[in-house]
């Protein structure tokens, strides 16, 4: 995977400075619905496994103006796949410094962009980083 994001240089300034201090991950994934079979570029500063099917929601428990009121702390959908859906991993790239890989994605969006899948959406969230063929080539 390191050779499709050699030689990168990304000129204009990254919005995402706070991931620098933080690991994340370039991934690759193979989705297959039941009657089509797509493929997603993202990252993730989460485990793969959470980024894919999320984690509980947990509350916390606030006092505002002596009302005990509850408060949403973590917790996700992951990309909120539809039951039956299977998901390969074909390649991951992780990095220290997450600002880099969340430029390395974007890069690769936009290079790739006129491959995307326009059809109906199929997951709750990531649906514009769905791509209609194996771009990368990296599945075998």
């Amino acid at each position: 995977m390191e050779t499709i994001v050699s030689n990168i240089v990304i000129s204009n300034k990254n919005k995402y400075t706070k991931l620098k201090s933080r690991a994340a991950t370039l991934y690759y994934l193979r989705i297959e619905f039941s009657d089509l079979t797509l493929y997603k570029i993202g990252y993730t500063t989460t485990s793969l496994q959470e980024r894919v099917h999320g984690r509980p929601t947990s509350y916390s428990y606030v006092v505002r103006k002596g009302k005990r009121v509850r408060v949403r702390a973590a917790g996700h959908n992951g990309m909120g796949l539809p039951v039956g859906t299977k998901v390969y991993v074909v390649a991951t790239l992780g990095h220290n410094n997450g600002s880099l890989v969340y430029q390395w994605e974007q890069y690769l969006h936009t290079r790739y962009a006129l491959q995307r899948y326009t059809g109906v959406p199929l997951m709750e969230n990531g649906n514009t980083e769905l791509y209609t063929s194996d771009i990368l080539e990296l599945d075998n």
